[in-house]
């Protein structure tokens, strides 16, 4: 097997992502981002990459200028469900990584659901971003594998030339939520605490399918939750997926 990445940088090398779009996120054609888009997206400056495996496009990123000329925003990372356990995923975001290092960019910002416990173990654990903001329906209504429930997310921040957050003290910190139903158990005081905890649904995509209730109750939980913990000073920092997939929340330093 022969695993390739290369940019993305003309009409013809970009229209198959049309297609792996829409198998990646399950979304009609009418939602994905068209061709002509991303073409001038390159063309104002953003990175496309594709990773291709024996030839056949598998995945891609795709990250673009800010007005901070240090900020990249990392709008779209995939890869097809054939190809993923593959590391196709981290070698994306680590082309991504050098190519913005190699320019001075030196934060790299995105948007994820914090309820999808592989995103989370991806973003937070594996790639050591943190987050200190959340986004209220971010993108309205969504279709496809995201359909039926507000699409929140937190903001991912990736610091490219910083040492990866302290994550130590995480067996010890206390809960904020309960591990089945994701409702608030903790008390303000916890919120004076230098570490605290916050369960997520172990798979948030089959309870959105099979029972969407309780998905959005799960949502509706844990919103207000990590914008009270970020509003107290904290940030998240770490991630496990077991034995109760939870994140950890650092109290910063107010100096």
């Amino acid at each position: 097997m022969t695993v390739d990445l290369r940019e993305l940088t003309t009409p013809n090398a970009i229209e198959p992502l049309q297609e792996l779009q829409a198998r990646v996120w399950d979304l009609p054609h009418l939602e994905v981002v068209p061709k002509d888009i991303l073409q001038a997206l390159v063309h104002a400056g953003a990175l496309l990459v594709g990773a291709f495996v024996d030839g056949a496009l598998a995945g891609f990123v795709l990250g673009f200028p800010t007005n901070d000329p240090r900020t990249q925003h990392s709008h779209m990372l995939g890869v097809h469900p054939e190809f993923r356990r593959l590391g196709l995923a981290l070698r994306l975001k680590l082309y991504q990584r050098d190519w913005c290092l190699a320019r001075g960019i030196t934060r790299v910002v995105w948007t994820y659901d914090p309820l999808k416990v592989p995103n989370a173990a991806f973003n937070i654990a594996r790639l050591g971003a943190t987050s200190r903001t959340y986004l209220d329906d971010y993108y309205g209504s969504l279709g496809g594998i995201d359909a039926g429930a507000p699409s929140d997310r937190l903001l991912a921040e990736w610091r490219l030339d910083a040492p990866r957050a302290d994550v130590a003290g995480f067996d010890d910190a206390p809960f904020l939520n309960d591990p089945l139903t994701g409702r608030p158990v903790s008390t303000e005081a916890t919120l004076a605490l230098p570490r605290v905890r916050l369960h997520v649904p172990p798979d948030f995509g089959r309870l959105l399918a099979v029972e969407p209730d309780a998905a959005r109750a799960w949502r509706a939980s844990t919103g207000p939750l990590f914008k009270a913990a970020f509003a107290a000073g904290y940030r998240v920092t770490h991630f496990e997926a077991r034995p109760h997939p939870a994140y950890l929340l650092t109290r910063e330093d107010p100096t």
